[in-house]
């Protein structure tokens, strides 16, 4: 078996790939929101860009620009034919995973609403009373069906399963923490914490965003769990509510400064390194992303992305927003990095912790793994930021403030650059409009409950010494947070706030190449040898050709 390994992991890889670009799967979710809660409930998926198809009897139609009526319990909008991507799944199947194409609809972002009556207005108005509303249904992915195809199809090869079980944790053993969130159903995977953060001298803050999470019975529930084989450190988890007006969104950016999001203006055009066309393709989120895969003659160049947008004539600052994740082909090269380092490996992860985080972190940025913004200016491209990696296994809304003031023009151009085949970007958009007042609460664990009913609220209350430290696969722990009252005309959305870093576990077996590995402290090399690799590997013969991403044109 183990002489087949990095053959089937590489399969596995591209079976895995080949999810995000051919079938998936989703499955129904019945919302058991109070009907005194719906309203509030249905105006905060809309924050979230959901697609809100309304079922009256045989007919069905999309509700959309929604304000809640508080006082008189009613939805009020605007009626609309449904457009030609969301009439593939008006019904699904209730007891198990639906099947869907990624270039035939997206139903993961709809939500069916189904009621008994509305009243019509004028300009195409409707109003629907919160007593009219039989159920909300959601359509969500079906992690585990999407799994076990990938799986199957590795099987119908003749793998045993075990060496599947193997191969799973070959491809996600470089990640991060797990979160996931309950949603009123169930724990549905939300993301991954302070990715990139494989040192105790690179522990940072994270800020997740939460859009699945909904209070139960007064109460926010997460779990964090360690899934892999690493060491986690968690020294902070709160949850941040913020509290903003309901005709806005909000997102806390990787220094933990809330921007609030009103007007988001779509990229006017959104162009490749080899001048492809990808504006399209970013301006929804429907799973038609950019991976950075256009590839240079120069092997340690960076891919990238120029986006372009509209700016008003006297903004000074604009918010850049991207939904991305890190490709799970970064995750597995990144496993196979690790594996040059053989027998030395312990003794270099330990000089790793030595190392300043600051010389840590050039080493990440001159090899591409952050996702670097840059801004076109007079003096040329000037470097703005960079998102931190955010792992493989679920798309991240992100945000970044870019000063504007010595930007004159009807034109901002931002640069998005990273290794080839390190990110991939799924929406792009910038908002040009001023914060708006919001509160924030940071709220402590009310309780928190590890795997062996433990509670160690204490270890993740402060910035300090005491961490939770979770060093072995199952190793989980339940937090629960009180909610709070909100105003009427606000909106909470809660974020995951953390602070901590991981270490991968390993135990190499083979002789390292030292001289080999010297080489890698050149700027780029690690781009170099990612791209040797896939070249490598996509050149064999036992890989299907349509295992190969997709190219958007």
């Amino acid at each position: 078996m183990k002489k087949y390994l990095p053959q089937i992991s590489v399969l596995m890889l591209f079976a895995f790939l080949n999810l995000l670009f051919g079938c998936t799967y989703y499955k129904v979710g019945h919302l058991k929101t109070l009907p005194e809660a719906r309203g509030d409930t249905i105006i905060k998926m809309q924050d979230q860009y959901k697609y809100f198809i309304v079922h009256q009897g045989s007919t069905a139609w999309h509700l959309t620009d929604i304000v809640f009526n508080e006082e008189k319990k009613e939805l009020i909008g605007k009626k609309e034919n449904l457009s030609y991507d969301h009439l593939y799944y008006l019904t699904a199947n209730k007891q198990g995973p639906t099947r869907y194409k990624n270039n035939s609809g997206y139903p993961t972002y709809e939500v069916h609403i189904y009621i008994t009556r509305c009243t019509e207005g004028q300009n195409d108005g409707v109003s629907i009373p919160l007593s009219a509303i039989q159920k909300i249904d959601t359509y969500n992915k079906d992690y585990l069906a999407n799994t076990t195809t990938a799986v199957l199809g590795i099987l119908a090869g003749g793998v045993a399963l075990a060496g599947v079980i193997l191969i799973i944790v070959a491809l996600t053993k470089s990640s991060c923490p797990f979160v996931y969130a309950y949603n009123g159903q169930s724990y549905q995977l939300a993301g991954e914490m302070y990715g990139g953060a494989v040192y105790s001298s690179l522990e940072r803050d994270d800020y997740m965003p939460l859009p699945g999470l909904v209070p139960e019975n007064g109460q926010y529930e997460l779990k964090i769990s360690n899934e892999l084989k690493e060491r986690q450190y968690t020294n902070v988890a709160e949850l941040m509510v913020v509290n903003h007006p309901d005709n806005s969104s909000v997102l806390i950016d990787k220094n933990g400064n809330v921007q609030t999001i009103t007007s988001p203006q779509k990229p006017i055009s959104a162009v490749s390194n080899l001048s492809r066309d990808y504006t399209k393709a970013l301006s929804s989120r429907d799973s038609s992303t950019y991976i950075f895969n256009d590839d240079t003659e120069n092997p340690i160049e960076e891919n990238s992305l120029i986006l372009s947008f509209k700016k008003p004539e006297n903004a000074t600052s604009g918010k850049l927003i991207l939904n991305a994740k890190n490709t799970i082909w970064l995750d597995y090269i990144n496993g196979k990095f690790s594996e040059l380092f053989g027998t030395y490996y312990q003794h270099f992860a330990k000089k790793q912790k030595r190392t300043p985080a600051a010389k840590n972190l050039k080493w990440q940025l001159d090899q591409g793994l952050p996702l670097s913004v840059y801004i076109e200016s007079e003096k040329g491209w000037e470097f703005v930021d960079y998102f931190n990696m955010v792992g493989p296994l679920a798309s991240r809304d992100l945000v970044m403030p870019v000063n504007l003031y010595n930007y004159s023009g009807e034109t901002v151009k931002i640069k998005l650059t990273c290794g080839s085949r390190f990110w991939e970007v799924d929406y792009a958009a910038m908002d040009f409009s001023n914060n708006v007042p919001v509160t924030v609460d940071h709220l402590l664990a009310a309780s928190a409950i590890d795997e062996k009913g433990n509670d160690v609220r204490k270890l993740i209350a402060a910035k300090d010494r005491k961490y939770l430290y979770q060093p072995a696969v199952g190793n989980n722990v339940i937090l629960s947070f009180n909610a709070t009252p909100v105003s009427g005309n606000h909106i909470a959305t809660p974020f995951l706030h953390t602070r901590g870093y991981y270490e991968a576990i390993r135990n190499y077996k083979n002789k390292p190449d030292i001289s080999y590995l010297k080489t890698f402290t050149k700027k780029g090399s690690f781009i170099k040898y990612t791209r040797e690799k896939y070249i490598e590997y996509v050149s064999k013969d036992s890989i299907p050709n349509h295992a190969v991403p997709v190219q958007f044109k």
